[in-house]
């Protein structure tokens, strides 16, 4: 009994070992540092709406058209606007304001125009008149262009019979359609990424290219008026003035007399 000596237990010495502290380690996923800055419910637009894409494909269809049967037209009126001899030749193979490509081509500069319009208002403005949106919207502006659109050329028209310019009014005209027909085409492209993108600075870049094509017309109706020796610079400047940006600031000041923001 004396050589009998005592151990220590050694299921508590185990116990102790398996059941050691966990050790944490850094984990590879981080909480994201974005804060909310509006905590307010934005609407969510899921589709676009089928009228548009059938807008958008009944140009291609046109434009399509043109190509196929006046494939040569079409370049004679891109080369127009850079060079006196191309207006020339454009003058000499036709008249273009009876022709079936003006129609189209116009067709096409028309609804496009409008479509940028309503694009515009929709990602920017988002006003609406009177309850009227979507289509009905899109179809009053196709309906203010074209009125403004035979209003400016009644009006240049009038204006020429009475100070006896029928030439040089046909020259302005022609230089008026000539931009039309070359603005577009260049909305139509620009439209399908506008419309399917929503990107503002996209529109912007339009809407500046659009301005740029206007200041480049204007200029060209200058020089057109400028042939014109009874009349003087300043004179034409102010005509110019009246025909191409009056009406402009005139239709967006009604617009935005009758026109209400979204949810108002």
């Amino acid at each position: 009994m004396s050589k009998i000596t005592t151990s220590s237990d050694t299921t508590c010495n185990w116990m102790s070992t398996g059941s050691s502290q966990p050790v944490f380690e850094k984990s590879i996923f981080r909480s994201h540092q974005l804060r909310a800055t509006d905590l307010g419910i934005n609407q969510v637009r899921e589709t676009q709406p089928d009228w548009v894409l059938g807008v958008l494909m009944g140009c291609f269809i046109l434009f399509a058209w043109a190509q196929v049967f006046y494939a040569r037209r079409i370049r004679q009126v891109f080369r127009a606007p850079f060079s006196k001899r191309f207006i020339n030749q454009l003058t000499r193979d036709g008249n273009l304001f009876r022709e079936r490509i003006s129609v189209v081509m116009g067709s096409i500069y028309i609804l496009t125009f409008a479509l940028f319009l309503y694009e515009f208002n929709e990602q920017i403005f988002g006003y609406s008149i009177h309850g009227i949106t979507g289509v009905s919207l899109y179809w009053l502006i196709t309906g203010v262009i074209i009125v403004s659109l035979a209003m400016k050329v009644i009006l240049v028209r009038f204006l020429g019979a009475i100070f006896k310019t029928r030439e040089t009014t046909n020259n302005y005209l022609l230089n008026l359609l000539i931009f039309a027909l070359l603005a577009g085409p260049v909305f139509l492209v620009a439209l399908v990424f506008i419309v399917y993108l929503k990107s503002a600075l996209l529109l912007y870049l339009c809407l500046a290219g659009y301005v740029i094509l206007l200041l480049f017309r204007f200029t060209r109706g200058f020089f057109i008026g400028m042939e014109l020796r009874k009349f003087s610079y300043l004179f034409l400047f102010v005509y110019l003035c009246s025909l191409e940006i009056l009406p402009l600031l005139v239709l967006v000041k009604v617009l935005l007399d009758h026109a209400q923001p979204a949810g108002a």
